[in-house]
């Protein structure tokens, strides 16, 4: 299932053996579990994701507390900046957007959640990246190649490094031009006392709106809110 969802095309079983390694008569026998299921379906030869999956993720946000804790804190978020608020958790080496509130504005900054996303590029990813222990951190750094942002410039490992040691440090990541040209986000850590980092809360929107000196008043605004849900968190 993880290996159709990063093809993001239906897919024969061959190319799914390729990309999971799984045996081909093993693979098979998966794929026909999960066709039963729901999860799963087949067209032509080729298998895609069903819409079992759809189920899948509709549970997880009625049932995870850190998701459902988020929302309204999102959503004030939203009313306060007037743009989009979201909230990542780190997944291996990516990041995953799993709860969103959307700008009123027809001009708006607009990821779907379960959006899976690199770490290295943007302020949520910075900021998850920030709360890695350092090993894992570094061994992260060395699966990168060429790092090309949204703005044609690029960004040396030392460099990415020197950002992320900056948001451990401020607490919050500010980041311009990264992903998309034109877009902006700030963004601060979600911590538990026994987990440390384990999400990141983000306000992005369009730079027109969204100027340096906006982007740090709202910072503050942000890390009380991330601290609101840390807090309802331990309080579980």
């Amino acid at each position: 299932m993880e290996a159709l969802e990063r093809l993001r095309a239906p897919a024969g079983v061959r190319a799914l053996e390729e990309t999971t390694r799984i045996p081909k008569a093993t693979a098979q026998r998966l794929l026909d579990v999960l066709e039963r299921r729901g999860y799963v379906q087949k067209d032509r030869g080729r298998y895609a994701l069903a819409a079992g999956t759809v189920r899948l993720a509709r549970g997880f946000l009625a049932s995870d507390s850190l998701a459902t804790i988020s929302l309204p804190v999102l959503q004030q978020l939203t009313a306060l900046s007037g743009e989009t608020c979201g909230l990542y958790i780190r997944q291996g080496f990516d990041r995953i957007l799993v709860q969103r509130v959307e700008s009123p504005h027809p001009l708006r900054h607009h990821t779907p959640i379960g959006e899976r996303l690199p770490l290295h590029i943007g302020a949520s990813g910075h900021v998850l990246c920030a709360g890695m222990p350092d090993d894992l951190l570094h061994q992260y750094l060395e699966t990168l190649g060429t790092i090309r942002l949204a703005s044609g410039q690029s960004l040396s490992k030392r460099e990415l490094l020197a950002r992320i040691q900056q948001a451990r440090l401020r607490g919050y990541a500010i980041r311009f031009d990264e992903r998309f040209a034109g877009i902006c986000s700030v963004a601060a850590p979600v911590a538990r006392k026994d987990k440390g980092v384990i999400a990141a809360i983000n306000i992005a929107g369009p730079s027109s709106r969204l100027p340096a000196d906006r982007l740090e008043q709202l910072s503050l605004e942000l890390i009380n809110a991330a601290g609101r849900i840390s807090e309802s968190l331990d309080r579980l």
